[in-house]
């Protein structure tokens, strides 16, 4: 059921789910490691507390919406091509001039 959802997707948006899944996996695990090895003290710091729960939430959320995100834009950046996007280049482009300077129009004067 979920492999056939996921394959009526389009392309654009299978394209960034992904991309923003391997972003967040990789801001988790970066933050998993910092917590583990007590970076600056945080690990023991969060595991004293009254309030890890709110702390680790906020973590994690604001690793995966960084590190999602920085993915996904990188992603698109790098100019990842589909192969709908061929089709595009064979169209050429939409309006065709031969006069490469704008149209100007008469001033009217009083």
């Amino acid at each position: 059921m979920i492999v056939r959802t996921w394959k009526t997707l389009p392309k654009l948006v299978r394209f960034m789910v992904r991309n923003a899944a391997l972003g967040i996996g990789f801001g988790w695990a970066l933050l998993g490691a910092l917590l583990w090895a007590d970076v600056g003290g945080l690990g023991s710091l969060i595991g004293h507390s009254r309030l890890a729960g709110p702390a680790l939430f906020l973590l994690f959320g604001g690793f995966a919406v960084t590190f999602g995100g920085a993915a996904v834009s990188t992603a698109v950046l790098l100019g990842h091509e589909f192969e709908d996007d061929r089709d595009l280049d064979k169209a050429g482009p939409a309006v065709v001039t031969d006069d490469p300077l704008p149209a100007t129009l008469p001033a009217k004067t009083r």
